[in-house]
């Protein structure tokens, strides 16, 4: 009967309607949450029977929620260096477990306000540890034939680079040498180096005034625990011979002759032994300006002067922070002002996004419609650059969504007076016996 079917109709839109009412509420009630993208209540027609052209068999109505977990919001800056942002299509990868097993599900979020939980491991309000791939010092991913699989990927752990120490690789002496010495006269450069543990050490080269014109002979000493009574002195390699052009500018290092315009430098070796401890031997690039130029070493009238002592080492150095590049390279930054490479986050895609499910925390689990996770480096392959120092907002639009409850509370009671009218009809046919 129509006037029952009716009925039946009313309560489906009474059902749909409610539904609708829900969905707004979450949306509204999500408006300040960080990453959080709206449900929109699609309404699909439910047909019991195809009309005919004398019949029509009322069926009614049914909600469904449609969310598109990529829609971008607005980003907004933050003070935190560790407040991430995708700009653009793709997720960050986390995984509720702080060390994931074979059994832990990986998920994909928006939500980018990540902080250091009490083990320095970057951790969102949602709980959820952000993973990402390590590094080498240079920025390329280690486990790199590896790295389309999830299991490639480890949580972001700060707490491994708390210290850093980096051995001297490089020394710059820049000096005039008096051109009017005379021979056996002596002069001294000290510079601070450094081994592989963060050791400092005084490097002296001993300069000597030789008989012949323009030239001096020089030899190295490594001073270990310089400035205390347990200072002891060792000799590194053997005296070399610095010439110089009639000019003042740099002929030959070391014994050999080098091209005009080119660098001048020599390569020191120090060993563990030199250096009395078990630690790395050192390859040290020593510069000393550029062949028949008056820079770097130079011999002119006037008194010894040394215009530029440098080196590239540091001691121990603690962690400060970190930075975080649009490409997802993550570097430590520390106390001294170096950096170091530590990790590069992955953007998580799907080939259809809306057909994730929604987990409690603004996260999304992978289903069967919606495809695997596929790993990309961030602005490759379609997905998007990260923005450290910016969260992004909530999609929801407040205005839209009450004008959307306005229209849904009419259509609820609409539905409402379908019900009671049929409730009519029906007391009607009941009174045809009477």
């Amino acid at each position: 009967m129509s006037v029952t079917g009716g009925l039946f109709a009313g309560v489906a839109s009474i059902g749909a309607q409610a539904t609708a009412f829900g969905i707004i509420s979450d949306n509204i009630a999500n408006s300040q949450t960080v990453g959080y993208k709206e449900t929109n209540a699609r309404f699909q027609t439910l047909v019991t029977r195809s009309p005919t052209a004398t019949a029509f068999t009322p069926g009614g109505v049914q909600a469904k929620p449609l969310t598109n977990p990529e829609r971008q919001g607005l980003l907004q800056a933050t003070n935190s260096t560790t407040d991430i942002a995708v700009d653009g299509n793709g997720f960050f990868v986390v995984n509720e477990a702080s060390n994931p097993g074979s059994d832990d599900e990986y998920l994909l979020t928006r939500a980018g306000a990540f902080n250091t939980d009490e083990n320095g491991r970057l951790v969102n309000t949602a709980g959820y540890y952000l993973q990402g791939w390590r590094t080498d010092v240079t920025g390329n991913i280690v486990n790199q034939d590896t790295r389309d699989l999830l299991t490639s990927l480890e949580t972001v752990d700060l707490s491994q680079f708390g210290q850093i120490a980096n051995a001297t690789d490089d020394v710059s002496i820049n000096a005039n040498l008096p051109a009017g010495a005379s021979t056996g006269t002596t002069a001294v450069t000290n510079i601070t180096i450094y081994d592989s543990q963060g050791f400092d050490y005084l490097l002296e080269t001993t300069w000597t005034k030789a008989a012949a014109d323009n030239t001096w002979t020089y030899a190295y000493q490594l001073v270990r625990n310089p400035g205390t009574v347990s200072a002891v002195a060792t000799v590194i390699g053997t005296t070399q011979t610095m010439v110089f052009n009639p000019d003042g500018s740099l002929l030959a290092v070391a014994g050999a002759s080098g091209t005009t315009n080119q660098a001048a430098t020599e390569t020191l070796t120090i060993n563990a032994a030199d250096f009395g401890r078990t630690v790395e031997n050192a390859t040290i690039t020593i510069n000393w300006g550029t062949y028949g130029q008056p820079t770097g070493m130079s011999q002119f009238d006037g008194e010894f002067e040394t215009s530029l002592l440098n080196q590239d080492g540091s001691g121990p150095s603690a962690l400060i922070g970190v930075s975080i590049s649009e490409d997802g390279l993550v570097s430590a930054n520390f106390a001294n002002g170096q950096s170091r490479n530590i990790y590069r986050l992955p953007i998580g895609t799907v080939p259809s996004a809306t057909q994730l499910d929604s987990v409690n925390g603004n996260a999304y689990r992978v289903t069967s419609t919606s495809g695997d996770i596929v790993l990309s480096t961030p602005t490759s392959g379609g997905t998007g650059r990260i923005q450290s120092g910016s969260l992004e907002n909530s999609t929801t639009d407040i205005a839209t969504e009450f004008t959307d409850l306005i229209i849904t509370q009419r259509a609820y009671s609409a539905s409402t007076r379908i019900i009671t009218t049929g409730d009519e009809l029906l007391d009607e046919i009941i009174r045809i016996k009477r």
